[in-house]
């Protein structure tokens, strides 16, 4: 069962992606005609808050919204919020031989407070938020926390061929679900290693870090990134050699 993704805004506007469901290739799936805007709750809107809701459901013949659960919220406002508006929305029913059919659907739908800085456009995020609860440095840790994976950021092509070095030091909050947020550079001089370092910073996913008593605790790190366009180009030919003994 694949679904669709509605992202919403801070006015909680859907924006059009597929929606495909059953496997069965003879199936054609429900076509969303009517959608309701869920709330975007207030308080964890105004708290530059962002969420994701797993809502299932049933599409009966007449294309009305049947049932419906909530799987999985991040936050139970957002789950309250989906519930409340899913059952006004309206769909095209599926069809099996041109017939209308009943059809179970689970869909995803993603609460994002839309920022106009070009780092929170270019990830699809609000990058820099309120952090609610009081960070702790990671000097302080035990442990350095590691993120799932490391994204080394890409030598600008704007500075392709001059050789230029350099260096991006970037301070950041890892938050309560294991995003970066609120981005600083603290060291770096140069425009383009300063975009890259950005983005590789805000790719980052960490695993939330937790407290003694068990509760996610914002994290206050910084990450050095260093440029070396002979470096980049060294790992962009063993990438193509790896590429090349897969096929």
């Amino acid at each position: 069962m694949r679904s669709r993704l509605i992202r919403l805004g801070a006015l909680a506007a859907l924006l059009p992606i597929s929606l495909a469901l059953a496997a069965d290739p003879s199936v054609v799936p429900p076509r969303l005609t009517r959608p309701i805007d869920p709330v975007y709750p207030a308080d964890l809107r105004d708290a530059g808050v962002e969420g994701q809701v797993e809502v299932r459901f049933e599409v009966d013949r007449r294309g009305r919204v049947l049932d419906p659960s909530i799987d999985y919220a991040t936050h139970r406002e957002f789950g309250e919020s989906v519930k409340t508006a899913v059952v006004r929305w309206r769909f095209d029913p599926a069809r099996k031989d041109g017939e209308p059919i009943s059809q179970k659907v689970r869909m995803p739908v993603v609460f994002i407070v839309k920022s106009n800085d070009p780092l929170s456009q270019w990830a699809g995020r609000n990058v820099f938020r309120k952090v609610q609860n009081e960070t702790v440095e990671a000097d302080t840790l035990s442990e350095w926390p590691e993120p799932v994976a490391w994204i080394e950021p890409y030598y600008p092509p704007q500075l392709a061929g001059t050789g230029k070095r350099g260096e991006v030091i970037v301070n950041f909050v890892v938050d309560e679900h294991g995003e970066v947020v609120n981005p600083e550079v603290l060291v770096g001089d140069d425009p383009h290693f300063i975009a890259s370092a950005l983005a590789a910073a805000v790719s980052l996913r960490f695993t939330p870090h937790l407290s003694e008593e068990g509760d996610p605790v914002p994290i206050s790190m910084a990450v050095s990134y260093k440029f070396d366009e002979k470096k980049q180009q060294q790992w962009d030919k063993s990438v193509v050699k790896a590429e090349e003994r897969s096929y």
